[in-house]
């Protein structure tokens, strides 16, 4: 079985066995693909891009890009019997383009298999939830979610709520009832999406990579590259606090013990940090909660 967590900047996608596959998740290789967040073309210097094994920056409209991720998981195949791709997305466009990659590979002469693409939805992630509109809420939410409670579960928390943080395009920070429920959160900028708009809204202020953006930049900035990465920085880890210290101090549900927070994302341990204990960083959280999903 294949797993697929396409976001709004990029997807990741590993190999997994039909057979404990919340266990064999960690132990995958993951292969990445990334793209352009705001989905428009910034007229500046753009960012030196990571060139390392099992990652291609790619257009999302173009599917060059999404047949080379195809092939790569074909590759890892050891018979040629169907294979099932579990798919979970917040981007149509790149899913579209994904699929139609399968339907070829599917076709191709080397691959010679047929594929069985699985798009999950809220309904298959075995998780109450709580909101207006559950069918509205990023599927990455709460598959996330549903990977957290099994990871309370195991870590000996199963009757405390969770918060769960992703740092990824967008920060998320969400809270999972006691229960077991997805009870919704708060949405802002990630610390790439902060920087392209930066960059794409102002007529001098440069585009700065992710990566610029360290533990602790230093403060005061004594240069604009300085200056914009302490103050994203200060944006993703202080809006991250507020809101888990609010969950935490809220009555929300009362708790004995410290709520736990479980965090997720490229940009997830710059947040980690600096977050009171209990907290664990987990990789691959979606991916996580889409090995749990039961499809029929």
């Amino acid at each position: 079985m294949i797993l697929v967590d396409i976001g709004n900047s990029g997807l990741r996608a590993a190999r997994v066995e039909q057979i404990g596959l919340g266990k064999t998740v960690e132990r995958s290789e993951i292969f990445k693909l990334s793209w352009s967040s705001i989905g428009k073309e910034i007229l500046k210097h753009q960012p030196q891009r990571s060139s390392i094994a099992n990652h291609r920056w790619v257009d999302p409209k173009q599917r060059e890009g999404f047949r080379w991720l195809v092939d790569q998981l074909h590759q890892l195949d050891a018979d040629a019997s169907p294979t099932i791709w579990r798919i979970a997305s917040v981007n149509r466009v790149a899913l579209e383009a994904l699929q139609q990659a399968i339907e070829e590979g599917s076709r191709g002469a080397i691959n010679q298999r047929r594929a069985i693409v699985q798009i999950v939805d809220y309904r298959h992630c075995g998780i109450d939830i709580d909101v207006d509109f559950p069918d509205r809420v990023g599927i990455d939410r709460i598959l996330a979610a549903r990977a957290a409670l099994a990871w309370k579960s195991k870590h000996g928390y199963s009757h405390s709520p969770i918060i769960v943080v992703q740092a990824g395009t967008a920060l998320t920070v969400d809270w999972v009832s006691a229960s077991g429920a997805f009870k919704g959160g708060a949405i802002l900028p990630g610390a790439g999406l902060a920087l392209q708009y930066l960059a794409a809204g102002t007529d001098q202020l440069p585009w700065l990579p992710t990566e610029s953006i360290d533990s602790l930049p230093p403060l005061p900035g004594k240069n604009t590259e300085q200056a914009i990465a302490a103050g994203v920085h200060a944006s993703l880890v202080g809006g991250a606090k507020y809101l888990i210290e609010r969950y935490r101090t809220s009555n929300h549900e009362r708790s004995d013990k410290p709520i736990p927070v479980i965090i997720s994302g490229g940009d997830g341990r710059l947040v980690q940090e600096h977050i009171c204990a209990p907290v664990a960083y987990v990789e691959n959280l979606v991916l996580l909660g889409l090995s749990l999903c039961q499809i029929p």
